[in-house]
């Protein structure tokens, strides 16, 4: 009987364990002690709780490597990506390069390859003060987006339109970088890649938070696929896959955001990994393709994305509950959706008492409602329906 195939997972992931399990491999969980899922530790055959950075991480994982042999190193998580590299290149197992992952998890260092790969013209800078950000409009123009050199969820992330707006962003551990604010609508690309091969299975359609002046960009829906004209869509593919070419990306998921201005396509920011937000459930039903899945096949057997049997609704979408800050009076609504045909989750956690915080990045967000119809615009509104029905009394807090 063949032994089962040992596989180091980094940053857990209950949906990527449960299918390599299901693939009949062995599971060693590396994860921190703060961070882990207790749930996984006893699907794992073994786990390693420290820290990323910690230097007796990887002499251990040899070690092991020596006596059973891990054959792949996987992780979907975006503190994990890079350790995950990491390991692998220690280890002497095929993956992507930590320099490769490096560069997609530095938002300045992509725009100075991209620049340098004569790809894109798109200037960036690092900027530390309030004088920073208007020398570097004074060069290159208003508006203006500073955002955290590694950051993601659409945190900490600021339009400035005139100088007068200007002043620095709340101080974090990480550096700020200044940037010309991108018009048009945006998009992102679900892709997987097999040796150099790129296979663009999703465009995702984004809703954001343009009500609210203070935080914009953050997210607040997804549409797969994405209402696009089919020359649109052909120019977004051609893009991203040549973007995937010039920064390296050869195998695997990737999530690319991007935006359609009037020049053509011209990226935001990409991932080695699904797109968070459920997307990765979003193109399983639109599309049939499963991308943790197809993770696990590549890189257990290298076997890439196949047709699929074309049982998909077509369309799916997830809008997220977006109520004003304040206490909770009430709920209602909730029980009468859940069930209805094609509401494939509405997820409402918040009950009478708890607090409602101002909508400042994804972690903010309170809930939603996820669907799947014949076509995008039927999923949409059947999220628009289930949100209409659904009533969140807020009462304002004084204390906030």
């Amino acid at each position: 009987m063949e032994s089962p195939k040992q596989v180091i997972v980094v940053g857990g992931g209950p949906g990527l364990c449960d299918r390599l399990r299901s693939s009949g491999a062995d599971i060693t969980l590396v994860d921190t002690p703060t961070r882990y899922d207790a749930a996984l530790i006893p699907v794992s055959r073994r786990s390693v709780l420290t820290e990323y950075d910690d230097p007796t991480l990887i002499p251990v994982l040899q070690a092991i490597h020596r006596d059973t042999p891990f054959s792949a190193v996987l992780s979907l998580t975006e503190q994990g990506l890079l350790p995950a590299a990491r390991i692998a290149e220690a280890l002497g197992i095929p993956g992507m390069s930590s320099e490769v992952v490096s560069r997609t998890r530095d938002k300045f260092a992509m725009r100075t390859w991209l620049r340098d790969k004569a790809f894109s013209t798109v200037p960036c800078q690092v900027v530390r003060d309030a004088d920073g950000i208007r020398n570097f409009a004074a060069e290159h123009g208003y508006p203006v987006i500073v955002k955290p050199r590694h950051g993601q969820g659409s945190e900490s992330v600021a339009c400035f339109r005139r100088a007068g707006d200007v002043v620095m962003p709340p101080e974090t551990l990480d550096e700020y970088i200044a940037e010309p604010f991108l018009p048009g609508a945006e998009f992102s690309v679900e892709a997987f890649s097999c040796a150099g091969e790129h296979h663009a299975l999703a465009i995702t359609g984004k809703f954001t938070h343009d009500d609210d002046p203070a935080n914009p960009f953050v997210e607040v829906g997804h549409v797969v696929p994405a209402p696009l004209e089919p020359g649109a869509a052909a120019a977004i593919r051609e893009y991203v896959a040549e973007f995937l070419d010039v920064m390296g990306i050869t195998d695997g998921c990737s999530h690319t955001e991007l935006r359609l201005t009037p020049s053509g396509p011209e990226v935001i920011e990409t991932h080695t990994r699904v797109g968070g937000d459920s997307i990765a459930t979003l193109v399983r039903q639109a599309t049939g393709h499963d991308l943790l899945d197809l993770a696990v096949r590549w890189a257990l057997d290298r076997v890439g994305p196949h047709e699929t049997d074309h049982t998909a609704p077509g369309a799916a979408a997830i809008r997220f509950f977006t109520p004003p800050p304040g206490r909770v009076a009430k709920v209602t609504g909730v029980q009468r959706w859940q069930g209805l045909p094609g509401i494939l989750k509405l997820h409402l956690p918040v009950q009478a008492g708890d607090r409602i915080h101002p909508i400042r990045n994804s972690g903010t967000r309170v809930g939603y409602v996820l669907a799947a119809a014949s076509t995008a615009a039927q999923a949409m509104e059947k999220c628009r329906k289930v949100m209409a029905g659904v009533r969140i009394d807020v009462s304002p807090d004084p204390s906030h």
